[in-house]
């Protein structure tokens, strides 16, 4: 059989019921705008990569369900924004984690793909900060800048710990939601560009 004359629909057919070669060609038709919104959305070949292989992984683990998809483009779209997001979402939590650990600058060397997302995730880290209520931001800022101990703090500042722990908190809570809706509407206007 002639796969390359399969309509969409037989294609994900033949790809419900196991058929590698459907698979393959499936990938071959819609891995170049999986790729290219991904390397938009990342700026790295290799998270690109990483996002190609991830969507396709979960689409090959769910076959079974592509015979009743109606709209696969939009199945697709589904799975790769939420896989991009996801990826993103990660690196920004572990930006947060380094940024909290980060002493002193980093020594000097080649800017990568990696280097422009870090750098993209802590400029909305900081738009983040700056958001935050005034006392907010300053006990945040205490407690991750200066590590300050939340004791420290609360004598500092002539409140309670329990007071500090809320600002905290909510500071880290506020942080993550504003970076992840950046992220998410990143994510929106490349599916928009790539899959038009």
């Amino acid at each position: 059989m002639n796969l390359s004359t399969c309509t969409e629909k037989e294609l994900l057919v033949h790809v419900s019921s196991g058929d590698e070669r459907a698979f393959r060609l499936l990938f071959d038709l819609y891995q170049p705008k999986i790729y290219s919104f991904a390397r938009y959305v990342t700026r790295s070949t290799f998270l690109a990569e990483e996002i190609v292989q991830e969507v396709f992984m979960k689409i090959w683990i769910s076959r079974h369900e592509l015979s009743g998809v109606e709209y696969f483009i939009a199945y697709l779209k589904t799975i790769a924004r939420n896989v991009a997001a996801n990826y993103l979402k990660r690196l920004a939590h572990e930006r947060l984690i380094l940024q909290h650990f980060s002493v002193g600058a980093p020594a000097s060397r080649p800017v990568t793909d990696e280097d422009v997302i870090a750098n993209e995730l802590q400029r909305a880290i900081e738009d983040a900060i700056a958001a935050l209520p005034p006392r907010q931001r300053e006990i945040y800022l205490l407690h991750r800048q200066e590590y300050l101990k939340q004791e420290e703090i609360a004598k500092r500042l002539d409140i309670s710990i329990h007071t500090v722990k809320e600002h905290i908190k909510k500071a880290i809570a506020a942080i993550r939601a504003s970076v992840e809706q950046r992220i998410d509407v990143i994510i929106v206007i490349a599916l928009r560009e790539f899959f038009q």
